[in-house]
């Protein structure tokens, strides 16, 4: 079973990063066949280092799309648009921080090539995850999968790992509509009520902290909870 995807990378203030997410999301082909980064309204370098990109792009396997905002809209807007482009059978979401390297990607695959599942999740803490994770997301990240997996009768790993890899008509058929980080919680709860068989994959995971970059804050996880109770208490 031959897999190809797109992956999409929603990118705001990423100018440290971006350019070395591309480079080593274009060298996983065959599996990879697009890249789609959504310019989520960035006020950095990130602009320039795009239009660089594209300008010197020479990859013939891989086609590399650009989507542009005028303001930040958030991440699960960003994905939104992304699914909407996507020309490939399957869609991934990669960050554009490389907290999650696409060396893992051949391990994504692996469920979906051997028919163990449908839609395949990253897990970042796979034998205790690294000692730099700051204990306090560490929890809220259990908790959510706790939850997630409570609501819709699930066993996923780590329900808030940015990789997902699922059917790109199937992502569409959701119908997401969160704007912000929630929109992990958003997909685990509309693939949770359809009872769609998920596998967890431990992945490679190199926290960065708030100093770094990290753009999370404590309501983004106030509204993940919010957005499972929402969909798992739904008649």
């Amino acid at each position: 079973m031959d897999i190809t995807f797109s992956v999409g990378i929603p990118c705001y203030n990423e100018s440290r990063t971006l350019a070395k997410v591309i480079s080593a999301v274009a060298s996983q082909k065959p599996l990879v066949r697009q890249i789609i980064v959504v310019n989520n309204g960035s006020t950095d370098e990130t602009v320039d280092i795009l239009e660089g990109i594209q300008k010197t792009w020479g990859n013939p396997l891989v086609e590399l799309r650009v989507i542009r905002f005028q303001e930040n809209r958030g991440k699960g807007a960003a994905i939104q648009a992304a699914v909407e482009v996507s020309s490939q059978p399957y869609f991934l979401i990669q960050d554009a921080d490389l907290e999650l390297t696409p060396l893992d990607y051949p391990r994504l695959v692996e469920p979906i090539e051997k028919r163990r599942a449908t839609v395949v999740y990253g897990n970042r803490f796979p034998v205790g995850g690294p000692s730099s994770y700051f204990w306090l997301s560490r929890c809220a990240n259990r908790s959510l999968t706790w939850l997630a997996n409570l609501l819709f009768g699930l066993h996923v790993k780590d329900q808030a790992c940015g990789y997902k890899l699922l059917p790109t008509e199937m992502a569409r058929e959701l119908q997401l509509t969160a704007s912000g980080f929630e929109i992990c919680s958003e997909i685990t709860a509309k693939l949770g009520r359809r009872h769609v068989v998920i596998e967890s994959v431990p992945v490679h995971y190199q926290p960065r902290s708030v100093k770094d970059g990290k753009k999370r804050r404590w309501v983004d996880g106030a509204v993940a909870v919010y957005t499972l109770l929402k969909y798992g208490l739904r008649p």
